[in-house]
């Protein structure tokens, strides 16, 4: 397992921060934690998730085939 926590000045900060982290395998633990700071969230991801992330290909762009009409 693997344990991360976010901490940002403001909830929108600590929103945007979170979102970009959730393709990458992680999910939230627990709730927003207001402190001097500002916010801080704990999120958790387990090892094989972080694995099948880097196994999953990008997809490719398709080129769209036309048929010419002479």
């Amino acid at each position: 397992m693997e344990y991360n926590i976010v901490v940002a000045p403001n909830l929108e900060t600590l929103a945007t921060e979170v979102a970009v982290l959730f393709p990458q395998g992680w999910k939230l633990k627990g709730g927003i934690i207001e402190h001097a700071e500002g916010f801080s969230q704990q999120l958790i991801r387990k090892t094989s998730d972080k694995l099948k992330h880097r196994q999953i290909p990008e997809p490719r762009a398709r080129h769209r085939r036309t048929k010419w009409i002479e």
